[in-house]
């Protein structure tokens, strides 16, 4: 059992919590929807203006590709924006930007979006396919095109050259290795001049710190370093939001479990223990005071769930900000993988919990989006919890009641969301764990276009089939 917080915590936490705004009332959620609306339309007037129109001012023209050149583009203002777009836009993207080129384009901006965009995954591009992003990222940048284009694609080729070089022997990468490093040191500075750019939609600007302090080539002690340098210049050019509390909350999380690490409670030192808590209380006030400025934001509370559980906060308060998270959001899914998290026998709950929770987010018709999938997530979890042996932990799939809660969830999901053919891969891959034969016969013939890497390879796919037709009934 957690231990009790000194009666003048107890007193200090009500007293923050008490000072903090109201929930938001239907009314004040219904107006803060439309004006997100009317935000998501100007962002996505901003990423036109600032793809598409930043080829028209900077970019290379001629009639023969400047079709295909701005459907590249436009395609990706669209993902960009949250527009909808086709399932394989990104290789749409890719062919519009290559018939570009193969009619004589040489416009940097577009012969890295045929690169990029023709990579399903740049962190195993490859060693070729790397070195190709490299030389088109080199190309575009210190050109006149956006700093925030610039900034993305460089972090792009950072990931790529990052994952080639994973599979290669060190004496083999002394020059890859100083270009890597070269490339990593000069991206500071199209990224702070990003971040200067006031017109830039508050949630772009969150996207971009997100990606610069998330990147895997910061080390730990460079953490700190690119924070201060983020939140100066957001301070500087006084972006009017609550994104730079909400990031210093954000940092400081990730800043806390730096300093604790990720072993279990006897393998954390006294110093560990001592910067965790005192780095999740500077989170908690940000995310607070962000929270305060915009309550029905639900990043603040959704991060702040974080917070609960590293400061063991008791679950009434979890509640709380769980219940703020999913009000202006009911399909956030994030709220609750951490609500589940914090439910964990490993932490505040027990399997009793978990199993509860995740029948709650099947049958709330309140909530949508992928939030009947979280059981899929409690099971995930409890098949392995102490159970070391393969043996044991596939004998919890194949209970009939794991199968019941993970069938129910996915029919849930789909009456909700019957247009997600690809998560039937998902459902698919479920029942062929839990030895669901008819089932599995079931979605296999609703799989549409078969992403057979998701299945472990063709090999892995074509046996799945044929369990499937052994078991089939007559």
């Amino acid at each position: 059992m957690k231990p009790l917080l000194p009666f003048s915590l107890v007193l200090l936490t009500c007293v923050a919590v008490s000072c903090g705004r109201k929930d938001p009332t239907p009314a004040e959620l219904a107006t803060a929807r439309q004006q997100k609306d009317r935000a998501k339309d100007d962002a996505y007037r901003w990423f036109v203006n600032n793809t598409v129109g930043a080829y028209e001012r900077i970019g290379k023209h001629d009639p023969q590709w400047d079709g295909d050149a701005k459907a590249a583009l436009n395609l990706i203002a669209s993902a960009s924006a949250g527009r909808p777009v086709p399932d394989d836009w990104q290789h749409q993207v890719s062919a519009f930007a290559q018939s570009a080129l193969d009619h004589g384009c040489t416009d940097p901006y577009i012969r890295y979006a045929a690169v990029r965009y023709g990579i399903p995954n740049v962190k195993q591009a490859g060693p070729a396919l790397a070195k190709e992003l490299q030389e088109a990222v080199q190309q575009l940048v210190g050109t006149e095109y956006p700093a925030r284009i610039q900034f993305h694609a460089t972090q792009r080729a950072l990931e790529a050259m990052l994952g080639a070089l994973s599979h290669k022997q060190e004496e083999q990468t002394q020059a890859e290795h100083f270009a890597l490093n070269q490339m990593a040191n000069n991206i500071q500075g199209p990224y702070l001049e990003a971040l200067r750019d006031i017109t830039t939609p508050p949630e772009e600007i969150y996207e971009i710190c997100l990606s610069e302090l998330r990147s895997s080539w910061i080390p730990t002690e460079g953490f700190p370093h690119i924070w201060e340098e983020t939140d100066r210049t957001l301070r500087e050019t006084g972006h009017k939001s609550n994104i730079r509390e909400l990031l210093k909350g954000w940092f400081h999380i990730q800043y806390a479990w730096r300093a604790r690490g990720g072993g279990f409670g006897n393998e954390v030192t006294a110093e560990g223990a001592r910067l965790f808590e005192e780095r999740l209380k500077i989170a908690e006030q940000a995310l607070q005071s962000a929270w305060n400025m915009d309550n029905t934001d639900t990043r603040p509370a959704t991060l702040m769930l974080e917070v609960c559980v590293g400061l063991g906060k008791e679950r009434p308060e979890m509640e709380r900000w769980f219940r703020r998270a999913m009000l202006a959001a009911p399909n956030n899914d994030e709220a609750c993988r951490d609500k589940l998290h914090y439910l964990k026998p490993i932490w505040y709950g027990s399997p009793e919990d978990m199993l509860d929770f995740g029948h709650e987010c099947i049958t709330n018709t309140n909530w949508k989006g992928t939030v009947p999938l979280i059981m899929v997530d409690v099971h995930s979890f409890l098949s392995t919890y102490g159970r070391k042996d393969k043996k044991a932990q596939q004998a919890y799939w194949e209970q009939p009641e794991v199968w019941q809660d993970i069938r129910a969830a996915y029919e849930e999901f789909f009456r909700r969301e019957p247009d997600a053919v690809g998560w039937r891969h998902d459902y698919a891959w479920y029942a062929y764990k839990c030895q669901a034969w008819d089932d599995l016969n079931a979605q296999l013939r609703l799989l549409g276009r078969i992403n057979y890497d998701y299945f472990g390879g063709q090999a892995v796919f074509r046996q799945m089939v044929e369990d499937a037709k052994k078991h089939a009934k007559p």
